[in-house]
């Protein structure tokens, strides 16, 4: 059974589906990696060669939670989120297909897998960013993401999901 889709509209008035991948995804995802440009886009990602891609999509749906965005049958987006060992803190990545940037795609699948992250009971979500992506940064601000670490080419952001309780007397 697929898990559920919600429908979202995009900025030019388009819809397109949102929602958790499942093992039935992996071959349309991995076309969606296939035509992506440019690769890699971000710290050797995706990777060029489509076996050593096959293998990292495959690695992120082993370990993480997948998000996809599809038009139609064709996916147009992919967010994952890997927790790390204590189930505290959970690094994000994302790609969305050049034919569909800018259009909302990307804030969608980042509000979809922030929900997702509380759900899983995660105190924090981090990620890295190029300086120069310019429009990811401040999509990620939009969203409460901040700067936690710099250097001359990328940026680690974070955003705490939760309070941390106080401590009582």
């Amino acid at each position: 059974m697929k898990p559920m889709r919600i429908t979202r509209t995009d900025k030019s008035g388009k819809p397109f589906n949102i929602g958790i991948s499942c093992a039935e995804d992996l071959s349309s995802l991995c076309e969606m990696y296939r035509m992506f440009s440019p690769k890699p886009a971000s710290q050797g990602l995706p990777p060029e060669d489509p076996e050593i891609c096959h293998s990292w999509v495959k690695k992120l749906f082993e370990i993480g939670e997948n998000l996809l965005a599809w038009r139609g049958d064709t996916v147009i987006g992919h967010a994952a989120l890997i927790p790390d060992r204590e189930g505290r803190s959970g690094e994000f990545v994302i790609f969305v297909d050049q034919d569909h940037r800018n259009l909302g795609v990307g804030t969608e699948l980042t509000r979809l897998t922030l929900e997702k992250s509380k759900q899983l009971g995660l105190d924090s979500v981090w990620l890295t960013v190029s300086v120069t992506n310019f429009i990811a940064i401040k999509l990620y601000r939009k969203l409460g993401f901040e700067y936690c670490d710099r250097d001359n080419y990328e940026r680690v952001m974070t955003i705490r999901l939760r309070l941390i309780e106080p401590t009582g007397h």
